[in-house]
């Protein structure tokens, strides 16, 4: 999801405002021809050395800190590591296990799609990736900072290596559906709020969904280290997909972890915290907030929607 720079009437309740906008990216809505048909056949040499580099860099460190959830699921799908993946051979491994199934689409959706695509168990995967020719003539217009480990909108690699292994979990699966409807709830303003309202409750849903499945860290108890080549030497799991894709921001969370660097804080996790702290996607981030379990996440949610009810 991405909100766009305009501010709102309710904005001055959040915490850590930053102007957030990539100007020039064009936002599909239901209204437009989204959908694709991914052209496996047409992915180029360039293509499949990018995802192989990107993949080959980070498939170790990932296994020695990526979470328990992560890890079972990328086993499961045999995502390849040489290679672009095909999605008609991903999805139906995902459909098969939580009911959930890849919907390849063009690029950026607006929140109201997004979100109706999310409860139809439906996730959008895009098939582009960083770096290529077709991605940078795509944003040739377009100025991005932190260009080498920061896409504006998603990228194959993000999408299908950070976010597809945990929808192999049941419980996951659940958790974005609701999140899903929710989303779609609010912008269709429910209960009938107005739309300043409308407005600061979405970034309040942005808020806590960049914290936790994009951002988020899990305190490390040991448990997951029979699944892994190398034991785990940090405090913390990462099971947020933003870190995941990213080599830098992994590389940034050990290095803080290990008091090699205090360039980013971990902070234990709250959700009204978290719903009221925004944050900046074009850079390192400067603070994950950090979990016990994912069982503490998925009830912290289900228990506290009220506060992305928030009537002034």
């Amino acid at each position: 999801m991405k909100m766009g720079n305009e501010l709102g009437k309710f904005d001055h309740l959040f915490k850590n405002i930053i102007p957030n906008s990539v100007g020039g990216i064009k936002i599909f809505s239901e209204n437009d021809s989204y959908k694709i048909t991914q052209q496996y056949d047409s992915v180029t040499k360039l293509e499949n050395k990018l995802w192989s580099n990107l993949y080959q860099k980070l498939e170790f460190i990932l296994d020695q800190y990526a979470s328990k959830e992560y890890l079972i699921g990328l086993h499961a799908l045999s995502i390849p590591n040489n290679k672009f993946p095909e999605f008609d051979t991903i999805s139906p491994l995902i459909k098969n296990s939580t009911g959930w199934e890849l919907i390849p689409v063009a690029g950026f959706l607006d929140e109201e799609l997004f979100f109706k695509i999310n409860t139809n168990h439906q996730f959008p995967v895009t098939d582009i990736i960083r770096e290529s020719p077709r991605f940078d003539e795509k944003y040739s217009d377009i100025t991005i900072q932190n260009k080498s480990g920061y896409t504006p909108e998603p990228d194959i690699f993000h999408d299908i290596q950070g976010h597809v292994p945990f929808l192999m979990n049941k419980d996951y699966a659940k958790f974005m559906w609701e999140i899903g409807l929710l989303g779609y709830e609010i912008i269709k303003d429910k209960k009938a709020l107005g739309r300043d309202l409308v407005m600061h409750n979405l970034k309040r849903l942005q808020n806590f969904s960049w914290w936790t499945y994009e951002y988020g860290l899990l305190n490390n108890n040991g448990g997951t280290d029979v699944l892994r080549r190398r034991k785990n030497d940090i405090q913390y799991e990462i099971y947020g997909a933003g870190i995941i894709s990213s080599l830098d921001e992994v590389k940034n969370i050990i290095a803080c972890a290990k008091g090699g660097s205090n360039q980013s804080r971990f902070i234990p996790y709250n959700i009204e915290e978290v719903v009221m702290t925004c944050f900046d996607y074009s850079h390192i981030q400067d603070r994950y907030f950090v979990i016990d379990s994912m069982e503490e996440l998925y009830k912290s949610f289900a228990e506290n929607k009220d506060l992305f009810w928030f009537e002034g």
